[in-house]
């Protein structure tokens, strides 16, 4: 009788102990799970899963934020742009296990395979060492979606850091963003223009700005097309009045100019580099500086303006 008893409590605390075994896994896990938008206003994300931890910066209502793991019903563990950290559950919605993010990454380990699809079978694109930089553009249940020169495929998240915006910054102007600062000749004028703007996502929105220290929305195009010997004016309601001839948004190459007007239509308010597949770079604002955005959500489909094609 006494053995059975024995038995069944060793029963039970295996039993305790493997349920215990995936969450214990998880929390060493720096894997990506997913993407979550932030719901409030000054949210703190801390240093640890309570709030009697260390505030290490706030987010705003919009921000998107890079879901590492569900540590416990009250909190996640994100990465925003670089800052590794909690936020408490209720401020963050829609949280999505593939989505898309627009940051910078750095490869950490060598011999890290660029996959065709988000799976360790995918077939290999490219190899890449420590360092290479790529542009994120999604998160697909821990692997990063990323733009590297002319490929876009996959890489384990364990194995790519999200850089701060001063780091993506810094890496634009250094010219080590990856391929994407060094476009391909073989491609078109328009894709090369393309892929040479890919190279800023993550710099710093500024007004005024025409340099890869901070970009305006017609800075970024202006310094972008210059690369390239085409020269345009320097405002985006300037860029769509002299530069350029007209085309249809269905018609859209890589390197077209797209323009939008928040005032119902009454003047071209912004402007990006169509890069194709329905999506356009641009120098959003103060909060997430360059991005990619799709012509196709619904705030730039009512926003739409017109399109220019300057080369």
């Amino acid at each position: 009788m006494k053995t059975g008893k024995k038995l069944i409590a060793v029963v039970i605390v295996m039993s305790i102990i493997a349920t215990m075994l995936p969450f214990t896994a998880s929390a060493n896990r720096s894997e990506a799970w997913g993407a979550a938008n932030v719901d409030g206003s000054g949210v703190r994300i801390r240093s640890g899963p309570g709030l009697t931890y260390d505030v290490l910066t706030h987010v705003n209502r919009g921000d998107i934020v890079v879901v590492l793991e569900r540590t416990n019903d009250e909190w996640f563990r994100i990465n925003f742009h670089g800052t590794v950290g909690y936020v408490n559950v209720p401020f963050l919605d829609n949280s999505r296990r593939a989505a898309n993010f627009n940051a910078a990454g750095r490869i950490t380990g060598n011999h890290v395979n660029m996959r065709e699809k988000p799976d360790v079978n995918g077939n290999i694109l490219s190899t890449h060492n420590q360092g290479t930089t790529m542009n994120i553009i999604g998160i697909n249940e821990g692997w990063y979606k990323v733009v590297y020169g002319d490929q876009t495929g996959y890489v384990r998240s364990d194995l790519m850091n999200i850089l701060s915006r001063a780091e993506a910054a810094s890496a634009s102007a250094s010219g080590s963003a990856g391929t994407n600062t060094v476009p391909n000749p073989g491609h078109s004028l328009g894709q090369q223009i393309a892929d040479y703007a890919l190279g800023f996502l993550g710099t710093p929105y500024v007004w005024g700005g025409t340099s890869p220290s901070g970009f305006d929305c017609s800075g970024l195009v202006t310094y972008a097309t210059r690369q390239f010997g085409i020269s345009v004016t320097r405002t985006a309601s300037g860029q769509y009045k002299d530069n350029g001839v007209s085309v249809n948004k269905s018609d859209l190459v890589p390197g077209d100019l797209v323009f939008f007007s928040n005032n119902g239509g009454r003047s071209v308010t912004h402007v990006g580099i169509y890069i194709g597949d329905g999506k356009f770079v641009h120098a959003s604002g103060t909060r997430v500086g360059v991005i990619i955005s799709s012509l196709n959500s619904a705030y730039y489909t009512k926003a739409w303006y017109g399109a220019k094609r300057v080369i």
